[in-house]
């Protein structure tokens, strides 16, 4: 008994224990947990803080970032709508926030200089330092005075250069000073004003714009702005700009106005009645009014490099110099002052005019200036080595350059350009008539060394006419007839002055004659013209014929009739025969019977030709040239006839009639004119009047039998 109470006591003893040790575990979790919430509320109130921090200083950096947008808003809209004085009330209202950096300013000033808010500029201006101006945007690295410059927004260059002069020498990503844009993007009057003020103002110091590959890309921009006044101040302050080329474009000034075949007179056609109006305008260099009234030297000095041009105009005052030699060109300068409003635009052949006057005087200062500084054996060694000038102007016709060149350098006549052609074969190759008129006007002994120099690979000039034409020559001809007679008559040209020995069995170091390269360059040429020829002559032959039959018909159904009176002496003639409106009849129909059959015997004599080279040089066109002719006097014939018979039946009852048949009969020969008239007209220009070098050919004939 006393070992179970015993036993029984120390089992409550332990659950005593352990019980007590629970409790205490217990409250030793509670302390910990209460440790750890307390912690936590502390971070959360302290990140509560912060974030309430960081809240107001967002909305207030918001307010501020919101305030300043608003602000360089407000002044962007005044700068492109040129209401300064909204914006002006809003600087004073908002004076001390210091809203508005010299950024914004920049930006302001460049939507006014882009909106030619002339007023905007001004005051914006007032409130920017000078050192501001020189702010460059990101991309295009352009300066408030490119863009002005380029606009032609005078007024605002000469604010922008009085507040800094250093603006004109800064250069953009192009490496372009704003002159240079100036130059590029001349399009108006206002432009060449503001070509002229920077011109005035834009120095010559280093870096200068005036100098190396810049200075070439500036006159070559001159030139093709037709700036002739600003290229010339430049040629002659810098003549080494002349043959320097740049490497954007591998050009130089003088390649530049070889290219500009439009702003000569030799490149400029004129119509009949426009030749005697240009030849009646006086052009006076020394006192131009329309144009530039002068160009600024580059130090800024004021000088008329090349004096302005005054134009003067037909039918005004002081304006035309009338020749009063003859009563009757005195009449016809009358008659063109009145009619020249109807036919052509004469303030646009007065401009015409003085360009070319410009251009001319232009290419003389280079070739001037060349001769003075470059020795004539330099300058041919030149030409030689780099014969892209010489072939530019071969190729676009601008003759100025060539006779300018000639006349300066006579010794490039014996040069070989490239190492491969002379001057003279270049004309040749280049098709070019003038410039080889030009170069054979020497001497008879110079001559025929010139014309019977071969190349180097053993080509006679025969053996360089006998290629095709290039395709820019051979396009302004019509048709493939008249450029296959054209290239015969260059051939035939050529073929009539070269020596005996050159002529047909010469050959070149391939071993080919001049006869066989020809007949194989041209054989698609022939089978374009034998085409061209068979399709035209086969159509035109068919209207011939049916003009021929109803002209044979009409013969035979006289209008009115024939007298039907056996007992008369008149029985079977026609009853109107005593009218003279029947004669015309009569005449007109046998004219258009006789014209018509002669038509169709030349179409048909084409049709059935044989289409050689030879023929296609007198032989083809002749024919072709008779069977128009005749065709379209067979259509006026025809037309006249149905309005004599018209008139004849209609006389009596409306004794009008003949005034609007006539004036409806106009209607078909006219146009049929209009069509075939050019082609017409060409093909006989080309076949009886005038051929390539026709005169030339003749003298150069006349010293050889001499």
């Amino acid at each position: 008994m006393s070992t179970t109470a015993s036993e029984s006591g120390d089992h409550q003893y332990h659950q005593e224990m352990m019980f007590d040790r629970l409790i205490k575990s217990q409250e030793d979790m509670f302390e910990r947990l209460e440790t750890m919430f307390s912690k936590v509320l502390a971070s959360q109130q302290e990140m509560c803080e912060i974030l309430r921090s960081n809240s107001t200083a967002v909305k207030n950096n918001d307010d501020k970032v919101r305030t300043e947008t608003f602000g360089a808003m407000a002044l962007y809209k005044a700068a492109e709508s040129g209401d300064w004085q909204k914006c002006r009330d809003f600087l004073k209202k908002h004076s001390e926030d210091e809203m508005i950096t010299y950024d914004e300013w920049r930006e302001a000033l460049g939507l006014a200089v882009l909106h030619c808010q002339l007023v905007s500029v001004k005051e914006i201006l007032k409130l920017m330092p000078p050192e501001a101006l020189r702010y460059k945007k990101r991309e295009s690295e352009n300066t408030a005075l490119h863009h002005a410059a380029r606009d032609g927004f005078t007024e605002a260059v000469k604010m922008l250069v009085i507040k800094n002069p250093r603006l004109t020498q800064i250069r953009n990503h192009q490496g372009k000073v704003p002159l240079q844009l100036a130059i590029e993007s001349t399009a108006d009057v206002g432009q060449w004003e503001t070509v002229k003020y920077l011109f005035s103002v834009t120095r010559h110091v280093k870096p200068s714009p005036f100098l190396g590959p810049n200075g070439a890309r500036m006159l070559c921009g001159a030139i093709a702005a037709n700036l002739y006044d600003s290229a010339m101040s430049i040629v002659r302050r810098y003549p080494e700009l002349v043959t320097m080329r740049y490497q954007g474009e591998d050009i130089c000034g003088l390649e530049a106005m070889a290219q500009k075949r439009l702003a000569f007179r030799s490149g400029f056609k004129l119509t009949w009645w426009n030749q005697d109006i240009y030849s009646s305008i006086d052009v006076d260099r020394d006192s131009q009014k329309n144009f530039t009234q002068g160009i600024t030297n580059i130090e800024g000095d004021e000088e008329n490099a090349l004096k302005s041009n005054q134009i003067i105009e037909p039918n005004a005052s002081k304006s035309i110099k009338f020749s009063l030699i003859t009563s009757v060109k005195w009449i016809l300068s009358m008659l063109l002052s009145v009619f020249t409003p109807v036919f052509c635009n004469k303030q646009d052949l007065c401009k015409r005019k003085l360009m070319h006057k410009q251009a001319h005087a232009l290419v003389k200062e280079m070739f001037a200036q060349l001769h003075k500084t470059m020795p004539a054996m330099e300058v041919r060694l030149y030409f030689e080595k780099d014969p892209k000038i010489i072939k530019t102007a071969m190729k676009h016709g601008t003759i100025e350059v060539v006779e300018e060149c000639i006349r300066r350098f006579p010794l490039l006549v014996w040069g070989d350009f490239g190492g491969q052609l002379s001057l003279l074969q270049m004309a040749v190759v280049e098709r070019n008539e003038k410039a080889f008129n030009l170069i054979i006007k020497t001497s008879y002994e110079e001559n025929l060394d010139i014309i019977n120099k071969k190349d180097g690979k053993g080509n006679t000039l025969l053996h360089h006419v006998v290629h095709i034409a290039p395709s820019y020559q051979l396009n302004s001809i019509t048709g493939a007839v008249l450029q296959m007679q054209r290239e015969l008559q260059w051939f035939k040209g050529v073929q009539s002055i070269i020596a005996e020995e050159y002529k047909v069995l010469k050959r070149n170091n391939s071993g080919e004659t001049a006869e066989n390269i020809f007949t194989t360059e041209h054989k698609e040429l022939i089978q374009k013209g034998e085409k061209y020829m068979k399709d035209t002559s086969g159509s035109c032959m068919v209207v011939a014929a049916l003009i021929a039959t109803v002209a044979f018909a009409a013969a035979f159904t006289v209008p009115g009739g024939n007298i039907s009176d056996s007992s008369s002496s008149k029985n079977g003639t026609p009853v109107f025969l005593e009218s003279t409106s029947f004669v015309v009849f009569a005449t007109a129909d046998a004219l258009a019977l006789f014209s018509s059959i002669t038509s169709v015997l030349m179409f048909l004599a084409i049709y059935t030709s044989r289409f050689a080279e030879e023929n296609f040089l007198v032989s083809l066109p002749r024919k072709m040239i008779i069977g128009l002719a005749t065709l379209f006097v067979s259509m006026a014939t025809i037309l006249v006839t149905f309005g004599a018979s018209l008139s004849i039946v209609l006389d009596d009852r409306v004794p009008w009639a003949p005034i609007p048949i006539a004036l409806f009969s106009c209607i078909p020969p006219i146009s049929f004119g209009f069509l075939q008239l050019p082609l017409f007209v060409e093909m006989v220009r080309g076949t009886f009047l005038s051929y390539p070098f026709k005169e030339q050919i003749k003298n150069f004939n006349k010293k050889k039998v001499d």
